[in-house]
């Protein structure tokens, strides 16, 4: 046989390549998918931006000093004593501590939540826009919701525990009196602003004082007990607390919430509490050592007194001894000695209650001590070499003079203390207190608008990839030709003209809308034409001159294909019948504004096929539309009749096409390709996964129809450029 020339489409990218036009395709396919997607999340975002409750920011910063330098300036190195360095580190967890956050949900009631109940989503809003200088009126006549105006605080709110964290219902009276309602709905007292007032349910004893109460009659709050320990360990972990500057020795203490001026009195009252625990500490240490001072003074002064006793008894039996210049001067160190030994000892006393035996200082300190014992053995040596009198004299002289020196030294310590006690003011300082904040940190209302437009492109982009991986359809006709073993006869591009004419049709406009007709030079009907040159050879070998299209399912081209190949086979100067044989929801009348009865169903039934065809609805064109609905298509595609009809058709046209109904659901396309040469599947870019391609080229060949080869629709026009898919020539020879 003579070779023969086939125009068909050729897909000439490599199919395991990934190009970017690939990805570009996904997306301007499923744009609908992605703006609308886009604009849910900008919608929610932007909802979210003016609907969400502010959050303002309330800080403080304090200044941790080294030492109280007026104070060490005037006492010297009494002072010092008291001055215990600490890091920024140390400070921040004692800002942190139970000590100071615990004593601040105590003084603030932090652990009972008391707020009105709003109406739900938009009660809040509507409040906050309302103000807080009068009482809204309610709305839509719901005086038990609160709208804008009103005020409560609860002093005291003591439930069993475990109601911690359960929900109380309070509603106000008129004359400042309210009831209490327990989460099971029974009323638990009845009270008025300004007493403490108990009562009981079946957990045990409620205990509730209400001091302020602003509301119209009816309105409820909502009041709820949590654990004190709970409330703490919850504030420790939303204090944001971090030292300026590194070594700067300025902390800062900050605090998000959504009530301005509540949160900046909690930061305030932090660190007020902060202040005062370090005041206290080293008021604390200075009693301490006072208290000691003031157990040891009657002590010195009774050793004191004594010694003078036993001088003076000895001058009375022995006289005035007049002492040597030599043992003055051995007195006089002495009484030095002791004195600096005495002293050092009462340091290692203090030193061993604050630090470890292996510490430096402890172990310096020691050192000088067991020196001065050295040194107070070899001058009680020297004394032993002096005459009895002389000796006895030097010693009870010495006696005198040490706790003369050991009385007046503690007497002048403890003086000193008093002073320090007294001026204590501690080494840290708030220097800003924080301030109700007017702006929040957040909701940011831009950048959470951006955020939501940004994250919205990125989720319709997310939604359109993950729907092209899990239900997307085949995209390349190489991979057709390639699994079906089929041609590609043409690939027709996707035309903006169609989608018009189609949407006109929809709103029942008259005339027809046939675009080969209407745009014949339109880039879907050029492809078409190409269609039209393969099937001039492909119909050589054809057993007749009837053409079936077909396709998988609804809305995938076969009606446009087939009314448009018709109409572009008619300009070529053939006589062509198109008939409608889908007699269920065939539409190919409205394609020229023509009514759909008589059609196919009544020529089966027994109807004249003249009366029934319309002639040239276009030049060389003819059509027979579907007919009435009859009760079973399928038995008249079987008849005798069908197939007499189409054979007679046949005879008369140089080419029949016949539009059938999808593939996959219902049998009459497999009924009416067993009488036709070619059969032609459409298949709609990427609305087809190859299973299902698969099933429909299975279905034919199950009951002995020859599928001739697909017709590629739908295909967007930048797949059609340069170096993704070209028109090629091929030859094939017998």
């Amino acid at each position: 046989m003579a070779s023969v020339n086939q125009n068909r489409f050729i897909d000439s990218s490599n199919g395991d390549e990934i190009h970017l036009s690939d990805y570009l395709s996904v997306i301007a396919e499923s744009w609908k998918l992605i703006v609308a997607i886009a604009t849910t999340v900008l919608i929610v975002g932007t909802l979210y931006a003016f609907i969400a409750r502010p959050v303002y920011r309330a800080d403080a910063m304090i200044q941790v000093e080294d030492s109280a330098n007026s104070t060490k300036d005037a006492l010297g190195e009494l002072a010092s004593i008291f001055d215990t360095k600490q890091t920024a580190d140390a400070e921040i967890e004692l800002i942190r501590s139970r000590l100071v956050v615990g004593q601040t949900v105590h003084s603030l009631h932090l652990d009972i939540s008391a707020q009105p109940r709003y109406f739900p989503f938009i009660g809040a809003v509507l409040a906050r826009r309302a103000g807080t200088n009068e009482l809204a009126l309610p709305l839509f006549g719901l005086g038990r919701f609160a709208w804008g105006g009103e005020k409560i605080e609860v002093s005291v709110f003591n439930v069993p525990p475990e109601r911690y964290d359960a929900r109380y219902t309070l509603v106000a009276h008129g004359g400042d009196k309210f009831d209490l309602v327990d989460p099971d709905g029974e009323v638990v007292l009845h009270g008025h602003v300004g007493s403490v007032v108990r009562g009981g349910e079946a957990a045990g004893p409620v205990e509730l004082q209400v001091s302020r109460l602003e509301a119209r009659p009816g309105t409820q709050f909502f009041l709820t007990r949590a654990s004190t320990l709970l409330t703490t360990d919850q504030l420790q972990d939303a204090l944001v607390i971090a030292e300026k500057t590194k070594q700067s020795g300025v902390i800062g203490v900050s605090l998000d919430g959504a009530d301005s001026k509540r949160t900046a009195e909690i930061i305030n009252t932090i660190a007020a509490t902060y202040v005062q625990q370090n005041i206290d500490r080293k008021s604390a240490e200075a009693e301490h050592t006072l208290s000691f001072l003031d157990q040891q003074l009657p002590q010195l002064r009774k050793q004191l007194d004594q010694a003078e006793d036993r001088y003076n008894a000895f001058r009375n039996r022995k006289g005035t001894v007049d002492l040597t210049e030599e043992s003055r001067l051995l007195l006089q160190q002495i009484v030095d000695s002791k004195t600096k030994l005495v002293d050092m000892q009462q340091q290692q006393i203090e030193m061993t209650q604050r630090f470890t035996p292996s510490h430096p200082g402890v172990v310096a300190l020691n050192a000088q001590i067991a020196s001065l014992e050295a040194q107070q053995t070899q001058l009680n040596q020297r004394v032993s070499t002096l005459p009895d009198t002389e000796q006895s004299a030097l010693r009870l002289l010495r006696d005198v003079r040490v706790n003369t020196e050991l009385y007046t030294n503690l007497l002048d310590s403890a003086q000193q203390l008093k002073i320090v006690k007294a001026g204590q003011v501690g080494n840290v300082r708030v220097v800003d207190y924080a301030v109700a904040g007017e702006v929040p940190v957040k909701p940011k209302r831009a950048l959470v608008i951006v955020l939501a437009a940004v994250l919205g492109l990125i989720a319709g982009t997310v939604a359109a990839f993950v729907r092209s991986a899990l239900f997307g359809g085949v995209e390349n006709s190489e991979e057709i030709e390639q699994v079906l073993g089929l041609p590609v006869y043409a690939a027709v591009p996707h035309s903006e003209t169609q989608v018009r004419l189609r949407q006109g049709m929809r709103r029942g406009r008259t005339g027809h809308h046939v675009l080969a007709s209407i745009a014949s030079h339109d880039v879907a009907i050029e492809g078409i034409r190409s269609l039209r040159t393969a099937l001039q050879f492909g119909l050589l070998d054809a057993a007749n001159n009837v053409i079936v299209i077909t396709g998988p399912r609804p809305e995938v081209g076969k009606s446009f294909m087939s009314v448009n190949l018709a109409a572009v086979l008619a300009s070529g100067r053939k006589r062509i019948l198109l008939i409608d044989a889908d007699m269920r929801r065939g539409d190919l009348h409205s394609y020229f504004g023509v009514s759909r009865h008589p059609g196919l169903s009544d020529v089966i039934a027994g109807l004249d096929i003249n009366s029934a065809v319309l002639r040239e609805v276009l030049p060389n064109l003819d059509v027979l539309p579907k007919g009435s609905l009859p009760p079973n298509p399928a038995e008249l595609l079987m008849s005798e009749r069908f197939k007499t009809m189409l054979d007679h058709v046949s005879s008369l046209y140089d080419i029949v096409i016949v539009d059938t109904p999808p593939l996959l659901a219902v049998t009459d396309a497999a009924l009416i390709g067993k009488h036709a040469g070619t059969t032609l599947l459409v298949v709609r870019h990427g609305r087809h996964p190859m299973p299902e391609i698969l099933e429909s080229a299975n279905r034919l060949r199950n009951v002995g129809v020859a599928l001739k080869g697909v017709l590629f629709t739908d295909v967007p026009q930048r797949r059609l450029g340069y170096g993704t898919y070209y028109y090629g020539y091929e030859s094939s020879a017998d």
